[in-house]
């Protein structure tokens, strides 16, 4: 059952941040995800909401306040923490939404007399999520994931989880030993570091990861992949994977771009300045997705795997723009 719908006037700054963030984040659609956000803000708001904490700071100073000093204290703070996305005229739009039954249902048990079902508490909702840093953001979209690889991770159970790895193609992995998580700030992601049977480590962006579950089976790791995990987490190592030998041609305007282009940028180990040709050691699919962005400025001289996977990708966005 679904509760009727939702419109909430919100800025359009907030508009733009939904909908990039679907894109983002993998979400399958903005009512969906509306609902996981709301539904994680009840469930962590006591714990996450920066106008409570400010009460709370407020209330250890001053241990008797009334209730209506109380009110017009949350008004002054939201007052100060929402000016930057407060709404203005000519400058809103309307949020359409309804509650699937686990959000309603979440709702409802925190009391029938509660303001959850008002387009207040939803307005304040969305600005909460709005004003977190993307990385934090996907921690609020994937909550319940991240629920379950902690509990993973503080068991040293093994994960099963299904990872997508372009626009279509989803692959499951399994016999994935869980290690930790980290925020990549820089590139505003959060990972988690995983070994397979064969000890590879790897590092997987949270929103990749679908269809997360526990298999209550404890693992054991060599001492080298422990630490090799360690490593990734520590150095928040987010490429993905076994490393390959790889040797790039460049044009003129290759070479500038990738001197330019300074964004996961991969180092090279040797460098043939005067035929242009650079070699790395990194993993596949950081070079992958770094250098898809080059065209035809740039030639992979090897492995044939990688020229494979570019020609695939350039074949296919070529095909999206034919009749």
């Amino acid at each position: 059952m679904e509760k009727e719908n939702f419109n909430v006037r919100v800025s359009n700054k907030i508009i733009e941040i939904l909908d990039r963030d679907m894109e983002t984040f993998n979400q399958k659609n903005r009512n969906s995800m509306i609902n996981k956000i709301i539904f994680t803000y009840l469930k962590i708001k006591n714990e996450d909401d920066i106008q409570e904490k400010i009460l709370n700071d407020i209330k250890k100073i001053e241990t008797n306040i009334s209730e209506e000093k109380e009110k017009k204290i949350k008004e002054i703070i939201k007052k100060n923490i929402y000016e930057t996305l407060t709404i203005k005229k000519g400058s809103s739009k309307l949020v359409n939404f309804h509650l699937n039954k686990k959000t309603f249902d979440e709702c409802k048990s925190l009391g029938e007399n509660s303001n959850y079902f008002d387009t207040e508490f939803f307005r304040v909702v969305f600005e909460w999520y709005a004003l977190k840093a993307k990385y934090k953001r996907e921690q609020i979209l994937f909550h319940e994931e991240i629920s379950i690889i902690k509990e993973a991770i503080s068991k040293s159970y093994e994960l099963e989880f299904n990872v997508r790895i372009n626009d279509e193609k989803q692959i499951k992995i399994q016999d994935s030993y869980p290690f930790g998580m980290f925020e990549s700030k820089d590139e505003n992601f959060n990972y988690l570091v995983t070994a397979d049977k064969n000890g590879v480590t790897y590092s997987t962006r949270i929103s990749n990861m679908k269809n997360v579950s526990l298999i209550r089976k404890v693992f054991s790791v060599s001492e080298e992949v422990e630490e090799k995990a360690k490593k990734r987490i520590e150095n928040k190592y987010f490429a993905m994977g076994n490393t390959i030998q790889c040797k790039i041609q460049f044009t003129e305007e290759g070479y500038h771009n990738y001197k330019m282009i300074s964004h996961l940028r991969p180092k090279p180990i040797e460098e043939n300045e005067k035929n242009k040709v650079l070699t790395f050691n990194e993993p596949e699919d950081s070079l992958f997705f770094y250098f898809k962005q080059f065209g035809q400025s740039i030639k992979i001289l090897e492995p044939q795997s990688l020229k494979n996977r570019l020609k695939d990708f350039y074949k296919k966005a070529l095909e999206s723009y034919e009749d």
